[in-house]
């Protein structure tokens, strides 16, 4: 009898273990970045993000800049038809990029009207986007301050907190923020989302990958877990040429891979790097013979070593939202390779 009540209690304790793994073992929400000028998702995207189980697109309205001492809006989202993700129930959260500039050398009569500006704006955009295709409980904030402009740009997210108490006012956060929080401060959001990318210069003269160097974020959140507000992680799906003239100046070419170099106008010189062969535009700009071509991208290895690390560093469920929704880049992954 005890021998039987042992083996039942050892396959009892077999089974919690084996589901506590398939708990650690969760998938991860997806959402995706979307940050073109025009909206165009096809039924091929709509069925990916389907199986990914896709709810929110984090869609680019437009950008806030300082022309002068006046503060003007952007490179405006382009009138969208039809957006068929919204048929499986996946709604735009609108996201306004505001240049750094804009809060430098304002008081606050100048940082609440700017937020009324943008509050107006908003509304103007909500109108004509049209009620079914954005989220309603979310506005995200994209500014990358510096110790000089973050009270300036904290005071705007609290003034735009306070004059839309219907929406969730969220921010994004670069790496160097998280790491330096002593001095770059927290967000006064209850949610931001760091941008796992970027991790170096494109010019700094290492061999690292300066869109996604794994070594390098381990660096930057050593000081994760104590981070104080909620946050969720963007991770990047694109690729870039980095351009090289004859006076070490570079130049990126989004989205540019070696299957966009050709044998007769390119020659390969190491793994990533192409030397041009003769003068020639590649996707819009006019190189020269003698320039270099890097190509940088974030290989399925590269980003499943950036998710372990997450699993292993936060040890809880947490979302994820890539940059960016494009066909093109989504075709190089396998829909298990973005869980």
């Amino acid at each position: 009898m005890c021998r039987q009540i042992s083996a039942i209690l050892l396959a009892v304790f077999a089974l919690v273990g084996c589901l506590s793994c398939q708990k650690g073992d969760s998938r991860h929400k997806i959402s995706f970045y979307h940050w073109k000028s025009s909206y165009q998702v096809d039924e091929e995207v709509r069925s990916y993000t389907k199986e990914l189980g896709c709810e929110k697109v984090y869609l680019h309205y437009y950008d806030v800049v300082k022309d002068g001492n006046i503060v003007r809006p952007i490179n405006f989202l382009r009138p969208i038809e039809k957006n068929i993700l919204h048929q499986d129930s996946v709604h735009f959260v609108p996201v306004i990029y505001i240049e750094n500039d804009v809060f430098k050398d304002v008081d606050l009569e100048r940082i609440s009207q700017i937020g009324t500006y943008i509050s107006r704006l908003n509304q103007t955009m909500f109108r004509y986007m049209g009620t079914e295709n954005f989220h309603c409980g979310e506005i995200q904030f994209d500014c990358d301050w510096t110790q000089s402009t973050r009270d300036n740009y904290f005071s705007f997210l609290s003034f735009m907190q306070e004059h839309t108490p219907d929406m969730k006012i969220t921010s994004t956060i670069r790496l160097h923020q998280v790491k330096d929080r002593e001095t770059m401060g927290v967000p006064p959001v209850e949610k931001g989302y760091l941008m796992c990318y970027a991790t170096s210069g494109v010019d700094d003269g290492s061999d690292s990958n300066s869109i996604l160097d794994i070594n390098l974020l381990k660096n930057y959140t050593q000081d994760l877990n104590d981070y104080p507000i909620q946050l969720d992680y963007a991770l990047p799906l694109f690729s870039w040429g980095i351009v090289t003239n004859d006076n070490g100046k570079v130049k990126l070419i989004n989205g540019l891979t070696a299957s966009d170099l050709d044998e007769i106008r390119f020659k390969q010189i190491s793994e990533n790097r192409y030397e041009v062969l003769e003068d020639c535009f590649l996707n819009g700009l006019y190189v020269n013979k003698g320039y270099v071509v890097e190509i940088e991208q974030v290989t399925p290895s590269l980003l499943r070593s950036a998710i372990q690390y997450l699993d292993d560093k936060l040890k809880k469920e947490y979302n994820i939202v890539y940059f960016h929704l494009s066909k093109g880049f989504l075709k190089r992954y396998k829909i298990d390779e973005l869980k």
